[in-house]
């Protein structure tokens, strides 16, 4: 059996059947029920990462419906969609042509791109307003102001992270395709590959805890200097392996043409 179909369908949406993995069931109550000061979780801290995991859930199925019905509309097939921790995969099959596929992957993080300031501009300048028709020390004013907040802050990390040029990654795929445009499929995957492959090796780096980023106008920072991040390394590892092997991929193209 697929490791990606070992989940629970949730249904088939505008012709796509969408699945949540096993794995992502997983990491969702670990990330719920993980002890928090003194080991203790309390009822409101249970209730806002309950919160938190339902609307990354809902911004990766948005962000994967992105790839799978502009696929589709460019005249590919988008066959189902399947979320786990990493994130989601939407298995899709554009025309073969690098237009086609620029516009698959960019839809993607065009869903965050308009998320994100859409949700900041509710978070500054909806919410004083609402404070006239709704008492702000009411739980349902606190939920929305919290629902904003959180949205804003999926969507600029989801954004910013998957605009990282590692493969398979969206940063990395638009590389790809971008390139490809411009110099031809087997330059942009050896162009592509070598690129995220390095970019695999720094992901390693920071969620070892050697090194940290910032980026300072989005105050966005990847890894821990002095601490781990697991899920950093694997996704690394992951990339690395990913971009290597579209680098490989590469090279048995150009020995191909050669002969």
């Amino acid at each position: 059996m697929n490791f990606f179909n070992q989940g629970i369908p949730l249904g088939r949406w505008f012709g796509i059947t969408v699945v949540i993995h096993w794995t992502f069931l997983l990491y969702a109550a670990m990330k719920l029920f993980a002890g928090g000061e003194g080991g203790q979780v309390t009822g409101n801290e249970m209730a806002f990462r309950a919160m938190f995991m339902g609307l990354l859930f809902a911004t990766v199925l948005m962000h994967e419906f992105g790839h799978a019905l502009s696929c589709k509309a460019v005249g590919g097939q988008a066959l189902h969609i399947v979320l786990w921790p990493l994130g989601g995969i939407a298995f899709v099959q554009p025309p073969m042509n690098p237009w086609a596929w620029l516009v698959t992957t960019a839809c993607g993080p065009l869903v965050n791109a308009i998320l994100w300031p859409v949700f900041w501009v509710i978070t500054m300048y909806g919410l004083p307003m609402l404070e006239h028709v709704i008492n702000p020390h009411t739980l349902l004013y606190e939920i929305i102001v919290n629902v904003c907040l959180i949205m804003v802050y999926i969507n600029r990390l989801l954004l910013l992270f998957n605009l990282i040029p590692g493969y398979p990654m969206d940063g990395g795929r638009l590389l790809q395709e971008i390139l490809w445009l411009l110099m031809g499929y087997q330059k942009s995957l050896q162009i592509a590959g070598m690129v995220g492959t390095v970019v695999g090796v720094g992901f390693v780096v920071l969620g070892l805890g050697m090194a940290s980023i910032k980026i300072p106008f989005v105050d966005y920072t990847l890894g821990q200097r002095g601490g781990s991040e697991p899920m950093l390394i694997i996704i690394g590892i992951l990339v690395a392996m990913q971009s290597f092997g579209i680098y490989k991929q590469s090279q048995m193209i150009q020995g191909w043409r050669k002969r």
